[in-house]
């Protein structure tokens, strides 16, 4: 089939885990001889190179937005950050990626089967191009703005105008919605009047090339255990509630120390935070990490902690699987629906979070039976198998 795929990013650009799940969606449906026509914000030079020769039928197009750098900087800064600073308008953004879609398909006649679009981003493109060409739409959110803004559904009201009645509009008008987990399909049916029989559940997976790695030495670890958080300084991903159990933690013993990776807007908060609770010394704020410096943290930590208030699905866990990191996540997560036999706390209760902590950290027995089920819990957990699963949706549509 002809697949009209639409999406912000691709690897290898990184701004988040959107690219990665792109990535893994692209790969597979060619790899399951579809054609499929990406259009992505700008093709980069980057993309050229990386995925020259890797594709039998599909081609990737660039809108040529201009926009690639402001999005990789949603993820370091945060986005209340750039509107702060007026750095980014993501309203404007979405409405200019439609009509630059549209002026494109008007000129280049594509003959494509069904539009695939991802989250609020291109949900509007994907609408406006389903009642002109008259194809069938999937949706396949990835987060919802009610993750976003930390499970409140009282905020939702002030957002009609923006990603939340886009996100309305999509639950209207697809034919099909994908989510990544169970909790998001409930919130879709309970806070957007979504109809549940046009909703399925295809989760992520881990990296094709997932393999456990070997710790590596550090002088750090010789004087410390290691807490990593790894992920945006924003508030749906719940890091100040980490910090309040690191206080705990650090009331029993002092060999710990909590390291914290990754910006956002919350990051200031957090650094004085830190100092409030008079822990700044056992913690480590190290601000935007590249891939070298994630695999490196995951390397040394011990535990790694995904305290997440909203979390639509979750990678990082799979990410601190693959160096044997003891792996504490919240039950809000949508991973906890797969890791089925992690530890897990509700976000908010710190003081479990902190006795989980200082249990691993003191038996970690304990910890290796975790990994080790948890590693059962994911082996037939693939990316290909996930996109049979769309395939099969696209089949029933067409």
């Amino acid at each position: 089939m002809k697949i009209l795929f639409l999406s912000w990013g691709v690897f290898p650009q990184k701004g988040g885990g959107l690219e990665k799940v792109t990535y893994y969606y692209l790969k597979y449906l060619d790899y399951f001889n579809n054609v499929v026509y990406l259009f992505i914000l700008n093709l980069t030079d980057d993309v050229k190179s990386f995925w020259n020769n890797k594709l039998k039928n599909s081609k990737i197009f660039g809108l040529n937005m201009k926009l690639y750098q402001s999005y990789i900087d949603y993820f370091k800064y945060g986005s209340f950050t750039l509107y702060k600073r007026k750095i980014i308008d993501y309203k404007k953004a979405v409405i200019e990626y439609k009509d630059r879609i549209l002026d494109i398909l008007k000129k280049m006649k594509l003959d494509f089967d069904i539009i695939y679009a991802y989250d609020w981003l291109t949900a509007l493109a994907g609408i406006e191009i389903k009642k002109i060409y008259k194809k069938p739409l999937v949706i396949h959110f990835h987060s919802l703005v009610y993750d976003r803004v930390g499970g409140n559904p009282d905020v939702l009201k002030y957002l009609y105008d923006y990603d939340y009645g886009i996100e309305l509009e999509a639950c209207k008008y697809a034919d099909k919605i994908v989510v990544v987990s169970k909790r998001e399909k409930d919130i879709l049916v309970k806070y957007y009047n979504c109809d549940e029989n046009k909703i399925d559940v295809i989760y992520n997976a881990p990296d094709d090339d997932f393999s456990i790695k070997e710790k590596i030495n550090s002088k750090i670890k010789e004087k410390y255990k290691i807490v990593l958080y790894l992920g945006r300084m924003t508030m749906h991903k719940g890091p100040d509630y980490l910090l309040r159990a690191a206080k705990r933690v650090l009331e029993k013993r002092k060999d710990v120390l909590f390291i914290f990776a990754g910006t956002g807007e919350m990051l200031e908060q957090l650094i004085k935070m830190a100092a409030d609770l008079n822990i700044s010394k056992n913690v480590i704020f190290t601000g935007w990490v590249d891939d070298d410096l994630a695999e490196y943290l995951y390397s040394i930590a011990d535990i790694f902690v995904l305290p997440s208030i909203s979390e639509p699905f979750g990678l990082t866990p799979f990410e601190a699987l693959k160096y044997k990191d003891f792996i504490i996540i919240s039950k809000q997560t949508g991973v906890y629906e797969v890791l089925k036999n992690a530890l897990a706390v509700d976000f908010w209760d710190v003081n479990k979070m902190a006795d989980y902590i200082l249990a691993l950290l003191s038996y970690p027995k304990l910890g290796e039976y975790e990994i080790k089920l948890c590693l059962d819990d994911i082996k037939n957990l693939s990316w290909k198998n996930s996109v049979e699963k769309l395939i099969s949706i696209f089949n029933s549509l067409i």
